[in-house]
């Protein structure tokens, strides 16, 4: 007997995880509530809000306010261009949860451990510091020290991770929010960065998604950038009418 009704994967892609509030809605105004979640990079993050019993609309106005760059703390680039100082007091503030032990919902995160080459999963302990190594994006941010160990980003290995909930659900849904489009503009470490990193990850969601009885792919995200929160909603939108086709299909 299989122990939850519904997982729900969410994949990685910056500030694009708006989308992913967007379709949380859309399952919220069907009836949908995840029993169980697994996520990585800003999908960690959208799933942690959830996870600590906040809603789409509520956790989407925590970060609307403010560009991601407020969040953040520029730094002479050594082993990252970004510390995270900001945005981990910003997580610190806005959950109630401080472990994984607190969440309202199970929530898996996804991280690269650097040490040991291992896509490494965390399930208790600290949470925002597994959201902060899960989110670390490579060059952009420096390691998160965790134990004596160094993460990255999970994306690196697996930016959908559909993995834990295979054999534990009734149903899976999974939300991608990585598209990969044409972009024109790559200027600067920063961005050169980033679009090599997710044209890395673009494949990871397609080799996977046969595993999802739902399967969420938002359009039009490619043309949004993955650090900027002045579209925000735009993303949210795209993301639940997205959903509400796809949920419709379903039926």
């Amino acid at each position: 007997m299989k122990k939850y009704n519904y997982g729900l994967v969410l994949s990685g892609g910056g500030t694009r995880g708006f989308a992913h509030l967007g379709a949380i809605k859309a399952l919220e105004d069907h009836g949908i509530k995840p029993d169980i979640i697994s996520g990585v990079s800003a999908g960690s993050i959208v799933g942690a809000f959830y996870a600590d019993g906040q809603s789409a609309d509520r956790a989407l106005k925590a970060f609307m306010s403010k560009r991601m760059i407020d969040f953040l703390e520029l730094v002479i680039p050594k082993d990252g261009l970004i510390k995270m100082t900001g945005f981990e007091k910003t997580l610190r503030k806005k959950l109630k949860a401080k472990t994984f032990k607190d969440l309202k919902i199970p929530l898996i995160i996804h991280a690269v451990n650097l040490n040991t080459a291992e896509y490494t999963r965390f399930d208790s302990g600290d949470l925002v510091q597994a959201i902060k190594a899960s989110a670390s994006i490579p060059v952009v941010f420096p390691p998160v020290v965790i134990d004596g160990q160094q993460y990255l980003d999970g994306g690196l290995m697996n930016n959908f991770p559909v993995e834990p909930l295979i054999g534990k659900c009734k149903k899976i849904i999974g939300i991608n929010v990585n598209p990969v489009g044409k972009e024109n503009n790559i200027k600067g470490l920063k961005t050169l960065a980033i679009r090599s990193f997710h044209l890395s990850m673009r494949n990871h969601a397609d080799l996977r998604k046969d595993k999802c009885d739902i399967f969420i792919e938002p359009e039009k995200l490619e043309d949004f950038g993955i650090l900027d929160l002045s579209d925000a909603k735009e993303i949210y939108k795209i993301g639940y009418y997205k959903a509400v086709e796809v949920l419709k299909k379903a039926k």
